[in-house]
């Protein structure tokens, strides 16, 4: 290829450039990843924890706020349209080429947003604490393929979850925050964190929680993410995280429901 201009690079970044990785994403557009040797950064342990509870298509946090990941139904649906229009051209032609670039381009950006997303929800939950608590989820295994009935409803959840990205959103949480703790994720949803019942009927939505025996009532996932931080927060004895700035959803905090 010969001599290229790299833009974007950093040419003032300490220590020594140690490998240069050249990858293309969709047959046009070639990114360059320039990889530096430096000294780790030393993260400072604040003494707060926070609970994360990951979701399909949202990440709820201990502190009451629910940050939802961005709708890139446009763009899956323009996916699909260029591959059944891909499926139908002649092989090798150049209207399939071009028709091949424009699906890869749309997968692409379908594929930044939501790796920009994992990012700024990481640092979020790093800023906001020094010990994040999140869920020891089994991805490879809840995403299996379904088998006999329910196929199709199977395979929707399947994609809601690889399109959240739990896994690498796990990863970038653990190299940003000061420390991680992973625990076990049964019954975090069922489970009241007012009271420690632990009954299937808490959850009368898929939104929206009611304990059967105290009456507490409020957001599920927040709620499964207060039960996430309990074990976790207990072993290291840390105080709950204070809350963001900014609130993303508005709780139902002190009411009570109808048993």
């Amino acid at each position: 290829m010969g001599w290229v201009g790299v833009r974007g690079s950093n040419p003032c970044a300490p220590g020594a450039v140690k490998n240069v990785h050249l990858a293309s994403g969709d047959g046009r557009k070639w990114i360059a990843t320039i990889s530096y040797e430096v000294e780790a950064p030393d993260v400072a342990d604040d003494g707060l924890a926070v609970g994360v509870d990951m979701n399909c298509g949202q990440v709820a946090a201990s502190t009451g706020d629910i940050i939802h990941a961005p709708d890139v139904a446009r763009l899956e649906a323009r996916r699909r349209r260029h591959q059944r229009r891909m499926a139908r051209q002649r092989k090798g032609g150049k209207r399939r080429q071009r028709t091949r670039e424009r699906m890869a381009k749309a997968a692409r950006r379908k594929r930044d947003i939501g790796r920009n997303w994992r990012h700024r929800v990481s640092r979020t939950l790093a800023d906001t604490a020094g010990l994040v608590v999140v869920e020891d989820l089994a991805t490879a295994k809840m995403t299996r393929r379904a088998k006999g009935s329910g196929v199709r409803q199977k395979a929707g959840l399947n994609r809601s979850i690889l399109a959240t990205g739990w896994g690498e959103l796990r990863s970038m949480i653990e190299y940003k925050a000061a420390h991680v703790v992973a625990v076990d994720p049964r019954n975090t949803s069922r489970t009241c964190h007012q009271c420690g019942h632990v009954d299937k009927g808490n959850r009368t939505t898929q939104a929206d929680f009611c304990c059967l025996e105290c009456g507490h009532a409020g957001n599920a996932d927040i709620n499964a993410a207060r039960n996430t931080l309990a074990p976790g927060n207990g072993a290291s004895g840390r105080r709950e995280a204070l809350a963001l700035a900014t609130s993303k959803t508005r709780q139902l905090h002190g009411q009570r429901c109808a048993a």
